[in-house]
């Protein structure tokens, strides 16, 4: 590879896992200039949040393949720093939101499982090494040269896909015991039949249709039952919000 694409293959690399590094203890962490958020104590820092938001990828695009006078506009007008700010605000929602629901796991003792998480550690190496044409030592290599290595990479990716395993047993907890009769379901294919006709205008049969109903449902009842459980969890959460 050329050196000004290993330059940038390392920085996508490394900001693309900030989001998910573990924070510091707070004795430890730089002054709360640079801290965005803090949820339940769990500080959240500028550079996780403008990491996960891929604001150094979007500077380079602006200076690279749009016109200048867009990024001067973007960059230095109060419109351009507001659309800015506006863009990181809902980004570090998102990420508030996520370290909640990896506090709930985490509280309520979800597990996640190390051979998956393994294996999608691996297929995400695999996956690099495809798409850069590059060996696990060439990788190696570049991130030291940044600063990091392939094994502080590797751990950081292993915690966020082990995040993403708890945070979907609790949902799937949270959700255990939603069900769906088959009353439900055909009183709703009573009440929309219309929903369910074919080219001539018929109505499909009950036993054509039922199954899809009942998983429609069903997912619609769990996903209410979610949101709900977790804007009650949220509405409690101790959130400061200092960007």
């Amino acid at each position: 590879m050329k050196k000004v694409s290993l330059l940038l293959f390392v920085g996508l690399l490394l900001s693309s896992l900030i989001a998910f590094s573990q924070e510091a203890p707070a004795d430890t962490q730089s002054p709360s200039s640079t801290i965005a958020a803090i949820v339940n104590g769990e500080q959240i820092t500028m550079a996780t949040l403008e990491g996960a938001a891929g604001i150094s990828q979007i500077f380079q695009t602006v200076f690279s393949k749009l016109p200048q006078a867009f990024g001067q506009t973007l960059l230095s007008t109060p419109e351009g720093k507001a659309f800015l700010d506006r863009y990181q605000r809902d980004v570090l929602d998102q990420i508030i939101d996520s370290r909640i629901m990896v506090q709930q796991a985490t509280a309520l003792g979800m597990q996640a499982d190390e051979s998956k998480v393994s294996d999608q550690v691996q297929s995400r190496l695999n996956q690099i090494m495809q798409q850069n044409q590059m060996t696990m030592d060439q990788i190696d290599s570049a991130l030291k040269q940044q600063g990091s290595s392939l094994e502080d990479y590797k751990t950081r990716l292993a915690q966020n896909y082990r995040e993403q395993l708890m945070v979907q047993a609790l949902q799937e907890s949270v959700v255990a015991d939603i069900s769906v009769s088959d009353d439900d379901v055909q009183s709703y294919y009573d009440e929309h039949q219309a929903d369910y006709t074919n080219d001539d205008g018929t109505v499909k049969p009950f036993s054509d249709v039922s199954a899809s109903i009942h998983d429609n449902l069903l997912n619609k009842a769990k996903g209410d039952r979610w949101n709900s459980w977790f804007k009650d969890v949220k509405d409690s959460a101790d959130i400061q919000i200092l960007f």
